[in-house]
């Protein structure tokens, strides 16, 4: 009976850290992917409409399933698709367009840890930890390595791209922390998110002078549409919950951590990015930021107990 549990668990272990390493490497691989789809001419409004259109025709039953009101579909969830729909998916994509896919996933995640950090000691009344502070204190270091950079080679291009970056990062900040606040479950937050964006995509095809997906081949359009719209916006989101319902939310927290040298080490495969030891110098700030953020790395004490007096 012992084994048979011992082996339950390991399965679950095994499948846990799966399920984890699948969402970071989609979530790390996305910047990269969007990149790619602009150097074949895929515009960063398409790019949106496919990512939208097709998560939110999927999710649309989930509202119903959940008997989400057409009132709260109006108004937290318009709110949360400011957040983590159709402008952070925007501004990303032309964040992306003016700097890169690598930057992205160093900046991006680490700025909404941060300002999720923040806006939690404000609006959730949460405690900043010392051990919080000093993570987001290495995540800023990080990040500032990665812009210096830029503006040591005085590339305003780029420094305005990385800028983008910070603004997707509060974006995505204000999604999650406003999801905690009223409550609501991943799932319904992220339909609702999809749906909202995707009603809002619809007239902007219609009154969009520009013809769209004309130039596209139908394989080009499934294949980025699988993508964006059901690897991207719902398995990764299902892989992380499933990865934390398995592991535990502290030992899950781990896969976020592995979204920026994922997007790093895929940028620089893939689109043959160059990455200078400034980069990489401030990938290491991050991750070990993210790390002593998310409680996966502890503050030890080094000061010596003092001997007992007699």
């Amino acid at each position: 009976m012992r084994s048979g549990v011992m082996e339950i668990k390991t399965k679950d272990i095994i499948l846990g850290v799966c399920t984890g390493l699948v969402a970071s490497l989609i979530w790390g691989s996305w910047p990269v992917i969007s990149k790619l789809a602009q150097i074949q001419n895929i515009t960063s409004i398409e790019i949106t409409i496919l990512r939208f259109g097709f998560s939110g025709v999927i999710l649309l039953p989930v509202l119903f399933y959940c008997s989400v009101s057409l009132r709260l579909l109006c108004t937290k969830g318009l709110i949360l698709a400011i957040g983590a729909g159709m402008p952070y998916v925007w501004l990303a994509i032309e964040g992306i367009a003016l700097s890169s896919s690598a930057h992205f996933g160093i900046i991006a995640p680490s700025c909404m840890l941060v300002f999720s950090t923040m806006g939690s000691v404000f609006l959730l009344s949460e405690t900043l930890t010392r051990q919080r502070l000093i993570g987001v204190l290495m995540i800023i270091l990080g990040v500032l390595f990665v812009g210096l950079s830029n503006f040591g080679r005085m590339d305003a291009q780029v420094a305005l791209g990385d800028l983008m970056f910070v603004g997707c990062g509060a974006l995505w900040a204000s999604f999650t922390l406003f999801s905690k606040y009223w409550g609501l479950k991943a799932w319904v937050a992220t339909a609702m998110v999809s749906v909202v964006s995707g009603l809002v995509c619809l007239p902007l095809y219609v009154v969009n002078q520009d013809a769209l997906f004309t130039h596209l081949s139908i394989s080009t359009l499934l294949v980025q549409g699988a993508f964006q719209g059901v690897l991207v916006a719902i398995f990764a989101l299902y892989s992380y919950s499933k990865s934390v319902s398995l592991l535990g939310a502290a030992k899950g927290a781990v896969f976020a951590a592995l979204v920026p040298p994922f997007a790093l080490c895929l940028g620089v495969i893939i689109l043959h990015e160059v990455v200078t030891w400034i980069e990489v110098t401030g990938i290491i700030c991050v991750v070990l930021g993210m790390l002593f953020a998310l409680g996966l790395m502890k503050v030890q004490s080094f000061r010596k107990r003092l001997p007992a007096k007699a």
